[in-house]
């Protein structure tokens, strides 16, 4: 069994025992559900952002985490636009004192889960786990993701579409996703999102030789277009 598999195992039955455990008022504190998929979110993100050493990501997820327990934490004094500044400050500075810092680690040997995939009819599924894309596929026809509590990267550097225009299903649940595209593919966001964030780097080549429709339901997640 996977490392990851096990850690989000735990992790989930660990927040389901809280939030009973919370409701019994042996605590004096209550978790709703909201709070409690909240803290999902926000805390795969910040075991992503340590992950790939992105430092704006982890200093904002942990604000929001904080935030969200300022009450048992005695921190109320300092939410929530205090430890916002200070997050935004920081990343500030970081990113002033160690500018490589931005850059992306393109070292994944952590990552185990490494596959080409070379369907016309792309469909990725990851749940509870890590994995990395490398799409080969000629004359792709169709793109369904789906990725629940999972953390992905899929690459298109070397794929091709068979029709200029080309839909991207996207289901992704309380999961990190990226997405790397050809610079000359340009993509429209028509997702459906809940408390999600979608990130698109603006495209920089005049030539459009494909449409990309990103659809379907982001929720509880994050999702980054990066182009190659």
């Amino acid at each position: 069994m996977k490392k990851s598999r096990i850690f989000w195992g735990i992790l989930f039955i660990a927040l389901a025992i809280l939030l009973i455990i919370s409701q019994l008022g042996i605590f004096n504190f209550h978790i709703s559900i909201w709070t409690l998929m909240l803290t999902v979110f926000f805390g795969v993100s910040v075991v992503w952002s340590l992950f790939h050493r992105e430092v704006t990501s982890f200093l904002f997820s942990l604000a929001f985490l904080i935030i969200l327990y300022d009450e048992p934490l005695g921190l109320e004094a300092i939410t929530p636009w205090t430890v916002l500044l200070a997050a935004l400050f920081a990343s500030i500075g970081w990113h002033i004192l160690f500018p490589s810092s931005k850059k992306q680690n393109h070292n994944y040997q952590d990552i185990q889960d490494q596959k080409a995939v070379k369907d016309v009819e792309v469909h990725i599924e990851e749940n509870f786990g890590s994995c990395i894309r490398y799409i080969d596929s000629q004359n792709i026809e169709n793109v369904l993701i789906t990725n629940r509590a999972g953390m992905a990267k899929v690459y298109f550097q070397q794929a091709t579409m068979k029709n200029q225009n080309i839909d991207f299903n996207l289901y992704v649940t309380c999961g990190m996703l990226e997405l790397y595209i050809p610079h000359t593919w340009k993509v429209i966001d028509q997702t459906d999102s809940l408390l999600s964030h979608i990130s698109m780097e603006e495209m920089n080549s005049d030539l459009i030789e494909h449409c990309i429709t990103l659809k379907g339901k982001i929720s509880f997640s994050e999702v980054k277009i990066c182009y190659l």
